[in-house]
């Protein structure tokens, strides 16, 4: 086995794509996803250098820079892609985001530990009024602003704050994030074989009795800082013992959630998303609207005659599918 397939992160900033030097890595404007031409790439490699989660590798059988296209053929048309799909514990969720492209040079300059707080605050809201009118008056559809507002990655990074994204110390803005590891429930088998409390405690572990320390996760996850990822871990505990409490003794402990700064709907809506969640809820994929891309087969005939595309030629890719600019940068 000469290479392993990873997920990509198709970062905001990508270094593949700023290293390449035959122009051949590109972030796609239309969904986001990065990708490799493979007519153009020349097998400099720079890319596994320059990548620091190494998800690009070289393919000894064809020659070429290969990495994960994130199923894009499925995404174009609504589905999921494979990986994502076949996840036995379904803990996978897809939805689209909308942000400043202008601010990326700004966010990714800022101090380590400011790194994850400023991408998502890179993050615009769907619902804001202001940010419909000016993504309506980049072209973006009336159906992607809908996918933009029941996207479940959405409420996790920006609505709830306890997905986070790996390495934000790279600053290539990754767009994978992930929920930090809970511990589980704690309990003692007594005389008798039954269970019990431990140390007379709650079943639920408290955040100091985690097994994973917070600052190993506070590195992995959140540039080093700490509050972060203990932010995330308390919300997801109150989660927790909220519907522990109102499963088993009936009642909601309000007082608990506001301690988080969470709200009941909000709690009731995290555990339908991260338990209970049907597969339409946890993937939320607008198709691409082809039909509406000025001039597609026009800009992209060159590509499937007789010859191929010579190194000396610049890349002609399509223009933008959401706004009236009149090329898109490699």
């Amino acid at each position: 086995m000469m290479y392993l397939p990873r997920i990509c992160n198709h970062c905001l900033n990508p270094a593949c794509v700023a290293s390449c030097p035959s122009g051949a890595a590109y972030k796609r404007e239309e969904d986001g996803v990065v990708l490799i031409d493979q007519d153009r790439c020349r097998a400099w490699r720079q890319c596994v250098s320059a990548c620091p989660y190494k998800k690009a590798y070289y393919n000894w059988r064809t020659g070429k820079m290969e990495k994960c296209i994130l199923c894009y053929p499925r995404l174009e048309t609504g589905q999921v892609p494979a990986c994502f799909h076949s996840c036995p514990g379904r803990i996978r969720y897809m939805g689209p985001l909308l942000y400043d492209m202008d601010r990326i040079p700004e966010i990714a300059n800022k101090p380590e530990k400011e790194l994850v707080e400023m991408q998502r605050d890179l993050i615009l809201d769907p619902s804001d009024p202001e940010v419909i009118a000016a993504a309506k008056e980049a072209g973006i559809s009336d159906a992607w602003l809908d996918a933009c507002r029941r996207s479940p990655v959405y409420k996790m990074v920006k609505k709830w704050n306890i997905a986070l994204p790996l390495h934000p110390e790279f600053r290539t803005l990754p767009c994978l994030f992930y929920i930090p590891p809970q511990s589980p429930i704690k309990t003692s088998t007594k005389d008798g074989g039954h269970h019990a409390m431990v140390e007379g405690g709650g079943v639920i572990p408290d955040l100091k009795e985690f097994r994973i320390p917070i600052k190993y996760l506070s590195r992995l996850l959140a540039g080093g800082k700490d509050e972060l990822v203990e932010i995330a871990l308390k919300r997801l505990l109150a989660l927790r013992e909220f519907r522990r409490a109102k499963r088993v003794y009936k009642k909601d402990d309000v007082e608990l959630l506001e301690s988080v700064g969470l709200t009941v709907e909000d709690a009731n809506e995290m555990h339908r998303l991260l338990a209970l969640a049907h597969y339409h809820e946890r993937f939320v994929i607008p198709t691409t609207k082809r039909e509406r891309t000025a001039n597609a087969p026009y800009i992209e005939r060159g590509f499937a005659g007789f010859s191929n595309m010579r190194p000396s030629q610049e890349p002609r890719r399509r223009s933008t599918f959401h706004g009236g600019k009149t090329e898109v940068g490699s």
